[in-house]
């Protein structure tokens, strides 16, 4: 992959191509201002840029949202603060940032492990998304209809936008698959918490899933209900660039849940969730797609659109309102 660096500090960036040396990527520029950045990716535009989330000269949501409009391609944001500033690193995430990291430091050698674990995940996706599909075939109180959402790069707003229209308690179990980091979970369900009016959480193992809350799962590990319809997490399949897993969670639920469901694929980069849209579909169950229009990066929902997964393409005001009239029409609201 070609790697992009912004960032003020001349020893991370120098770090950051040390640690590239000897790999398959390597680093195509790098700068020390967001607007030198924009005339950069215009140029000679990266497979990954790395990019400090406190610039001082232009807010990091503001260069993120111009380079996913003029010159999309994927973004890491990192900070020495990271974990003290859940906020910033939601609505950077919310602009079109797929995943957020420490800043890596010669003097914390798990900050260089999860720059380098990262780096390798962000590959195996680009190398996903150029491989072919491979289409799928064909106790707790599963009278209950599911209702389960997966995102990714621009999800946090949108899942906010998406849960924000539905009632304070839905008759009706929610499972969101963010794409995301561990560490930032438990931060993320309580910004979207905040936001809406359904009880937001994260969704522990061997937990009983229940109406009327919004359950996330924790990231690292992929999320899924076994037979007896509990939460678990699952480190399989390994090598799976995409973690949690949409696919992994849609799939299992298909699996194990016999009543009604509804499959929402939102905005985000590759292919996770396509063919797990695909398997509510074969099942008669409704699949909703986000249209390309209010999409900040259209790979997962075109995907499954390229499947014909999803019954219905809608842009993202409208998502909400399509899942409140199903419950409606199931008596479920």
């Amino acid at each position: 992959m070609k790697v992009a660096i912004v960032h003020d500090n001349p020893d991370v960036t120098r770090l950051i191509r040390h640690l590239l040396t000897n790999t398959e990527h390597h680093v195509c520029w790098d700068c020390t201002t967001s607007k030198a950045a924009i005339n950069l990716c215009r140029d000679n535009q990266p497979d990954l840029l790395l990019l400090k989330l406190d610039m001082p000269d232009m807010p990091a949501t503001d260069l993120i949202r111009h380079i996913m409009v003029n010159t999309p391609t994927t973004i890491i944001v990192i900070s020495q603060s990271i974990k003290k500033q859940p906020g910033k690193v939601f609505e950077a995430m919310s602009a079109g940032a797929l995943d957020a990291f420490s800043e890596p430091s010669t003097n914390d050698s798990q900050s260089i492990e999860d720059l380098q674990r990262k780096i390798r995940n962000i590959n195996s996706l680009h190398k996903a998304t150029l491989s072919p599909f491979t289409p799928v075939r064909k106790k707790i109180d599963k009278s209950l209809p599911l209702i389960a959402i997966g995102a990714s790069t621009g999800g946090p707003a949108a899942l906010v936008k998406v849960l924000a229209k539905l009632p304070v308690k839905p008759h009706a179990v929610i499972v969101v698959i963010q794409h995301m980091d561990k560490q930032f979970s438990d931060g993320m369900a309580r910004w979207i918490d905040e936001q809406v009016r359904i009880k937001v959480e994260i969704a522990q193992a061997s937990q009983v899933p229940e109406a009327g809350c919004v359950y996330l799962a924790a990231g690292d590990d992929h999320l899924v209900l076994n037979k007896s319809g509990l939460f678990e997490y699952t480190a399989e399949p390994v090598n799976y660039p995409y973690r949690p897993s949409v696919d992994v969670f849609f799939e299992s639920a298909v699996a194990n849940w016999p009543n009604q469901m509804i499959g929402v694929l939102l905005t985000g980069m590759g292919r996770d969730g396509a063919n797990g849209l695909l398997s509510f579909y074969n099942r008669g169950m409704l699949t909703i797609a986000q249209n390309e229009e209010s999409c900040a990066v259209f790979g997962m929902p075109k995907a499954a659109i390229s499947l014909n997964a999803a019954q219905r393409i809608l842009h993202l005001d409208d998502i909400g309102d399509a899942i409140n009239d199903l419950l409606n029409t199931t008596g479920s609201k």
